[in-house]
């Protein structure tokens, strides 16, 4: 596969993710991760990450549409996969496209008086793109959801 076509294709979702008007920002200390998404609260949102503590020659970004599993306001437990993007490793002839992952995780909101404070923890098993090697990672996270009151 050529590197223009995922770079389309990046370039598509993000323009997506950003005309969506996002309304959840959740940010994961431990493994300096800068999240932005849609309404987490929908049956189908998308969420955009940012890896915040990476030089220029690696800014990786994700890219994971995610589904809630159940409906219930002090915690949603969703399931997700997603892409592993590095825009900049394609101009060094690395791989655009860095591997592929699932997410398995939970949004709480614990604080009656401030229901959009959420708690974010998630599972996310990773391959990379030539299926030689994986991860199995975990993310901890604070979120604001802009949309509720």
């Amino acid at each position: 596969m050529k590197a223009r076509n995922p770079l389309l294709l990046f370039l598509g979702l993000t323009l997506i993710a950003f005309k969506a008007n996002s309304q959840s920002v959740a940010y994961y200390p431990f493994n300096s991760v800068l999240s932005v998404s849609t309404n987490p609260d929908a049956s189908v949102w998308l969420d955009g990450r940012f890896q915040m503590n990476s030089f220029f020659s690696s800014l990786a970004t994700e890219v994971a549409p995610a589904v809630n599993l159940n409906a219930n306001p002090k915690g949603r437990y969703y399931l997700g996969g997603g892409v592993r993007f590095n825009a900049l490793a394609a101009l060094a002839d690395n791989r655009f496209m860095e591997g592929y992952f699932l997410n398995i995780g939970v949004r709480s909101a614990p604080i009656e008086k401030y229901p959009q404070i959420q708690f974010a923890f998630e599972l996310t098993p990773f391959v990379a793109s030539d299926f030689e090697s994986g991860l199995f990672r975990s993310r901890l996270g604070v979120a604001y959801n802009f949309s509720r009151k």
